[in-house]
């Protein structure tokens, strides 16, 4: 039975940490780069002209509410479906231009960290997996911990971790920021 699932509290910690550093680490540089998110938005040639502004204007808003609602422990569960129902739509808006075979925008997939040069704009199903893990992370973050005891060696695990977690996940954006050079390199 689903509503009897509960994990281990280091699990739910790590994915709550994990998924909140990424998410407020992707989601922040939206908020002060509001243009290139609506150039982001329009790119994905999804929503109708006049929805584009007030999207863009309402989705790094909703990133770092439903984030910060994750953190409550009294709201975890609705941040965290949010925080899923964004990063499903989101993998779901990338693999409707991947499979239209619209690879060559700027996707505002790294937050805007970077800017410029072909690194910034190739998108594929890579990108597309990226977001749904983090919306599995997102799911584990609401589930209920088990009542177990926990012991100082299991915030030494939630660290460490989390850490590596957060640093896969940062390396594998790299990577797929530089796919474009990379391949660039290899074939000349």
């Amino acid at each position: 039975m689903i509503s009897s699932l509960v994990i281990d509290p280091v699990v739910s910690t790590v994915a709550l940490a994990t998924t909140s550093i990424i998410t407020l680490t992707l989601a922040l540089p939206k908020l002060t780069r509001h243009s290139e998110l609506r150039q982001a938005v329009a790119g994905f040639q999804l929503l109708p002209h006049a929805f584009v502004t007030p999207f863009a204007f309402a989705l790094p808003i909703v990133e770092v509410a439903a984030t910060l609602a994750c953190l409550v422990p009294a709201t975890r569960s609705l941040g965290a479906a949010a925080l899923a129902a964004l990063f499903v739509l989101f993998a779901f808006a990338l693999g409707i231009n991947v499979a239209r075979g619209r690879t060559d925008f700027d996707c505002g997939c790294n937050g805007f960290r970077q800017t410029g040069g072909p690194a910034a704009h190739s998108i594929g199903w890579a990108h597309v997996a990226r977001v749904l893990l983090l919306a599995a992370l997102a799911v584990l973050t609401g589930v209920p911990q088990s009542a177990r005891a926990v012991v100082w060696f299991d915030y030494l695990s939630v660290l460490g971790a989390t850490l590596f977690a957060v640093a896969a996940f940062f390396t594998l954006d790299v990577l797929l920021a530089n796919r474009p050079k990379l391949n660039h390199l290899r074939n000349s």
